[in-house]
């Protein structure tokens, strides 16, 4: 049996060998211990009792510590509760086990007491993935399998080897192992498949395994390619994301669960929802859907955005120099030299400014005189600024009645732009 160890470990890194007592997981340990004398790594093993199964469970670990002592292998012992998780936060006994697995391997790794984990993952265990990935339905993403490289810290040296040749290298080395008795029950989902579905799928297809292992690569492959353009398509706020457009479907889908992620909506989309806003993309331009707990969806201009509808806050007050904090917006009214490039932000003539001015945001009727002349309506000026109908609401303007001079972050009114005549320059930002 001969695995490549160079591309998943760097000389002289420490790597704890992930170790139940189980035959892959020893068969792991033993290959690891004979390839560290030739490769120069730390060998040492790490054991998680998960407080499943009881005595058993308990002595499966004294095993594994002991076999270790007599090799003088370090072992990083850790106990947990999974039945507890399980509980507490409605996970399968599975998922529950391997979250605390996999959080006592990152508080080894994290404490430097490793660089790397290895499990001992196999090309059988890969296929099963897959399939069960498949059948509970899922997309690219999950047929992807098991990362045989995992954030640079946790490795699976194994994933191309077959359950056959780890067995027959076992029997060749005698190499001891416990058994653990769960293995052998189809209560699992996991257990179910590896007894009585994959066994009939060898029958026909003998090296199905091999070829589905394959198959993972190249999904994971083409999953990446799909993945780096999602991350140029969308763009994560704090409150919104914004996906830009045109995209082709399989991009709009990905980037839609991305950006639901991001609002927090974690599980339970639909492809409904992913359909709605594949469809939006070639609606009207204001055209919206509600997707999940309370995110919604706008078409505007060439992007999608998701956001939170919030209420509206109504705001008006004097118009005054200084700070004001206004509906979650820091705007700031400053004095500024005559010497100052009038490009350089938004900038107006303080004396034009009539004293009956409000800082207010929008109002039905309002109207807006732009640079070089041409008053029209408000909300006309804001569509041919491509300003989407879902901010309108949220802009704060300077306005006298109903003639609005200035709109923070988008334009200053021609009736007090800055000329030669300007003695008090004032400066507009949000």
């Amino acid at each position: 049996m001969q695995v490549n160890l160079t591309n998943l470990i760097m000389p002289n890194q420490t790597v704890a060998v992930a170790l139940s007592g189980g035959s892959d997981s020893m068969a792991l340990l033993n290959y690891m211990l004979f390839a560290s004398k030739s490769y120069p790594f730390n060998l040492i093993a790490i054991n998680v009792e998960h407080g499943i199964r009881g005595e058993n469970s308990k002595n499966d670990t004294e095993f594994v510590k002991n076999y270790c002592l007599e090799r003088k292998i370090p072992i990083l012992c850790y106990q947990v509760d999974s039945l507890k998780k399980a509980k507490e936060e409605k996970l399968s006994i599975e998922q529950s086990a391997r979250a605390l697995r996999y959080e006592c391997f990152y508080d080894a790794i994290n404490n430097k007491k490793c660089d790397l984990v290895a499990t001992a993952h196999h090309q059988s265990d890969n296929a099963e993935t897959v399939l069960l990935n498949l059948f509970r339905g899922t997309g690219l993403a999950g047929v992807t399998g098991i990362a045989k490289n995992l954030n640079g810290k946790i490795i699976r040296p194994f994933l191309s080897i077959s359950k056959q040749t780890i067995n027959e290298y076992i029997s060749e080395n005698k190499i001891p192992f416990v058994k653990d008795e769960t293995n052998d029950q189809d209560d699992y989902t996991r257990n179910y498949l590896r007894h009585n579905v994959i066994p009939k799928i060898l029958e026909v297809f003998p090296k199905a395994e091999s070829s589905i292992s394959r198959f993972a690569e190249i999904a994971s492959l083409e999953n990446d390619f799909i993945e780096q353009a999602v991350k140029s398509a969308l763009i994560l706020y704090f409150d919104r994301a914004e996906i830009s457009l045109p995209q082709h479907p399989a991009i709009i889908s990905r980037a839609v669960i991305s950006a639901l992620r991001h609002l927090g909506v974690e599980k339970d989309w639909e492809k409904a929802h992913i359909d709605g806003a594949i469809k939006l993309c070639t609606q009207k331009n204001g055209d919206k859907l509600d997707l999940k707990n309370g995110v919604k969806i706008i078409k505007e201009y060439d992007k999608l955005t998701l956001y939170r509808d919030g209420k509206r806050e109504e705001i008006e007050i004097p118009f005054s120099f200084g700070e004001h904090t206004l509906g979650g917006q820091t705007l700031k009214i400053t004095l500024a030299e005559k010497t100052v490039n009038l490009k350089d932000g938004l900038f107006a003539d303080a004396d034009k400014i009539p004293k009956t001015a409000l800082i207010r945001t929008k109002k039905d009727g309002d109207v807006f005189t732009k640079f070089g002349g041409g008053t029209k309506k408000l909300c006309d000026y804001l569509t041919d600024k491509k300003i989407p109908q879902r901010v309108r609401d949220d802009l704060v303007l300077i306005a006298d009645g109903q003639t609005v001079l200035a709109i923070f972050g988008v334009a200053v009114s021609e009736k007090i732009k800055v000329d030669d005549n300007t003695k008090t320059i004032i400066k507009l930002e949000n």
